[in-house]
């Protein structure tokens, strides 16, 4: 299973470096989008926002899967 959620997650980093966005949603664009905190969240147990947390970056999500 989380083999998957990488899998989906790598996809995610991918649309976004090439289109900024994906057909999900009437194409939310990718930093607006809840999909890679979720995944991460499934994927590491790990909660990346709060309510004083800002929005990461393309090169930030980068930097997490690795």
């Amino acid at each position: 299973m989380k083999e998957k959620l990488i899998e989906e997650f790598k996809f995610c980093l991918d649309l976004w470096e090439k289109q900024g966005y994906c057909n999900f949603g009437g194409k939310t664009k990718c930093e607006n989008c809840a999909a890679l905190y979720l995944l991460y969240k499934l994927i590491s147990k790990e909660v990346l926002c709060d309510e004083k947390m800002k929005r990461l970056k393309l090169e930030d999500f980068k930097k997490l899967i690795i």
